[in-house]
């Protein structure tokens, strides 16, 4: 192996068979980043590794993936649970240790962040790894200096907000690359682009890193960056870059990264446009590091209020639910309750750090957070509602078996049902209103609901009624007979009349009819036309010899 600066190529044949041969895939797993993790590190525990090196790979745009991760990783597919790593995008985690585990021996985790991962998870899944992420990149993507940080810059985010970039390293495996002078080309063009990102998209918090803006790629990945080739495995140089370490820091890590909440500074700071330039103003940091837990607080206590009064609303809840015919009335206190509740406590905190609350609440942080506040409250009662609904559903079905139990069995019981399923349909329709919040506006549709409850109705009436007739308590009314009528015309119903013999009962074809308008066509072969025409003298509408 031999390497220029950083840059790093070529690797000898034998260390190639040696390392191949020393290393087998222990198992794989299609579930979601970053927790799929923690499943690896029970892997390769269980396997007898004692230390482990972690890593998130992510791509560029252009990148084929169909066997990314067998050539990185040196996968034959020879083993027994290498079929567990799929370069398909399913396989989203995937362990490796020696094929001889001893005491001592180093396993390796792998994260693969497919392109259709979201940008949180992204992040997450590299802080996961310890800031250990390889980067994949295409002679295309570089080119165009587009493509190469829709995985990438997340982590880059999270890492500088949470001042962790001291312990974050970056190996950049270039496709095609064949020589020195192309991993030189690929390092001044990524560097490039990596620069460009940082000066304009990335959210940095220089409070977390020094007091200092980071300007190119080694500012946030401190441990090094280096340039490899594809055209050998990467496993024994990922695990010289990024370190071992224990497997309780690795799953603290995972846990640590699964369980923060979405309002913390570090997803603030990721999650913020760059319009809030957060790094900007020590006003938003201080907003955004207190009143994070203020708004946790206040949708704790709004879903806390209206729980009190509908009682449990899951199968896992002790208490029995019941129907508040007020609900979205309810719900609309309860948020009003919180954002009074969180106004309060922006006035308190900016007292508490000397500055003004209402100069808090001004900030794009606060407002942010407010207006998240008003979301997070109605989408966590999406569900109370959806149990609201089935409230009423029962009640009304209730009230319609109440309203047939006073029903008398006659001929036109039938219809006497039909009456009082319309009436119980009424009842809910009248009462579906005042269950809705007026500022919910992406609870669930009632119309679902509304229909299964109608043919609950229905089909109730169809067995009451099949019983009641299996029974002989109820027989319907007889049926009232109808009769027909046929009118028609007879051509002739006089007769032949004198023109005629009598034996020639039926029409020959020297007739000619003429409608009432007096209007017809008359082929007179020989002599004159009205010669032809005799008048009959049977009815309005005459009949003419030609």
């Amino acid at each position: 192996m031999w390497k220029i600066g950083k840059v790093v190529v070529g690797v000898s044949l034998g260390f190639l068979v040696k390392h191949v041969s020393a290393s087998i895939v222990v198992s794989g797993t299609t579930s979601r980043l970053p927790m799929a993790l923690s499943t690896i590190l029970n892997d390769l525990e269980a396997e007898g590794a004692t230390s482990v090196t972690t890593a998130a790979v992510v791509t560029s745009a252009s990148v084929d993936r169909s066997s990314l991760l067998c050539k990185l990783f040196g996968i034959s597919g020879e083993g027994d649970h290498d079929d567990e790593v799929q370069d398909d995008g399913s396989t989203t985690a995937f362990g490796k240790t020696a094929s001889h585990a001893e005491e001592g021996g180093v396993g390796l985790a792998v994260a693969t962040c497919s392109s259709s991962l979201s940008c949180q998870d992204a992040a997450s899944t590299a802080v996961a790894c310890g800031g250990t992420v390889v980067l994949v990149v295409n002679s295309v993507d570089l080119d165009r200096g587009e493509g190469l940080f829709s995985s990438l810059a997340p982590a880059m985010e999270r890492l500088l907000a949470l001042g962790s970039s001291s312990d974050a390293s970056l190996l950049v495996v270039v496709e095609g690359a064949s020589s020195s002078s192309d991993l030189q080309a690929a390092k001044a063009k990524l560097e490039r682009a990596a620069s460009a990102m940082l000066a304009s998209a990335i959210v940095q918090a220089p409070e977390a890193n020094n007091g200092k803006n980071a300007m190119v790629l080694k500012d946030v990945f401190g441990k090094g960056v280096e340039y490899v080739s594809d055209s050998q495995p990467i496993d024994d140089m990922l695990s010289r870059l990024g370190g071992t370490r224990a497997f309780t820091d690795a799953a603290a890590s995972v846990s640590s990264s699964v369980s923060s909440d979405n309002t913390d500074l570090a997803l603030l700071l990721t999650a913020a446009p760059p319009s809030l330039s957060l790094s900007n103003s020590p006003k938003e940091l201080a907003a955004a590091r207190s009143l994070g837990p203020v708004a946790r607080s206040a949708l704790r206590s709004a879903m806390t209020a209206v729980l009190s009064v509908t009682g449990g609303y899951d199968t896992e809840s002790s208490a029995e639910p019941k129907l508040i015919t007020n609900f979205g009335s309810l719900c609309d206190a309860a948020v009003k309750r919180a954002l009074d509740e969180f106004d309060t406590a922006v006035g308190s905190v900016g007292k508490k750090k000397n500055t003004a609350g209402s100069s808090l609440a001004t900030t794009k942080v606060a407002k942010k957070l407010r207006a998240d506040l008003v979301e997070s409250v109605y989408a966590e009662l999406a569900d109370v509602y959806e149990a609201q609904l089935k409230q009423l559903s029962l009640a009304c079905f209730e009230s319609f078996q109440r309203g047939l139990s006073g029903l008398k069995v006659s001929p036109n019981l039938g219809a006497d049902m039909q009456g009082v399923l319309a009436d119980s349909m009424k009842e809910f329709k009248s009462k579906l209103p005042s269950l809705k919040a007026a500022s919910a506006n992406h609870w669930p549709s009632a119309d679902a609901t509304k229909s299964e409850l109608r043919q609950q109705m229905q089909d109730y009436n169809t067995e009451r009624l099949t019983m009641a007739r299996a029974s002989g308590q109820f027989r319907p009314a007889p049926r009232k007979g109808f009769g027909i009528g046929f009118h028609w015309l007879l051509p002739k119903p006089f007769g032949n009349d004198y023109r005629l013999e009598p034996w020639d009962v039926h029409t020959k074809e020297n007739l000619v009819y003429v409608p009432p308008d007096k209007v017809t066509d008359v082929d007179a072969t020989s002599g004159d036309w009205r010669n032809s025409i005799v008048p009959s003298p049977s009815g309005n509408e005459l009949i003419y010899m030609q």
